[in-house]
């Protein structure tokens, strides 16, 4: 599925206008939610890490919550970026729009990103090359 711009503009208009996103000038806040996103992923690590002895769960579902304690971090991270702009979210489909409205780059910087990532490309089989 392509990104589009226009559609994310649309639906963060929509948004805005049922409250699910706010203009927020609480920026104190950012702080908290990457924190929240750091202290979630180390949590997920650890969980994931996790050997379970016999009497608990299998691994797999200890797996399970490592996936939703990532997600969470992210969120959180989302939440973080949406506030550097000025608003705040109340949902999980919010934060989506908002991260699509607000922070993913238009064309011309979509350009120079892949300008960018090529040329990492290239530096990195150089580096490989030399080991």
């Amino acid at each position: 599925m392509e990104f589009n711009k226009e559609e994310y503009k649309n639906q963060f208009e929509e948004f805005v206008k049922d409250n699910r996103i706010k203009n927020s000038s609480q920026s104190f806040k950012i702080k908290l939610f990457l924190k929240k996103a750091e202290s979630s992923l180390l949590i997920a690590k650890h969980t994931k890490e996790l050997e379970p002895t016999e009497d608990q769960p299998k691994k797999l579902f200890w797996d399970y919550w490592a996936i939703t304690i990532s997600y969470y971090s992210m969120l959180y991270a989302a939440k973080a970026a949406i506030l550097s702009k000025g608003y705040e979210v109340s949902d999980h489909d919010a934060a989506q729009i908002a991260l699509g409205h607000l922070l993913i780059p238009d064309e011309i910087e979509k350009e120079d990103l892949e300008i960018l990532n090529q040329a990492h490309k290239i530096f990195e089989d150089e580096y490989n090359t030399l080991f």
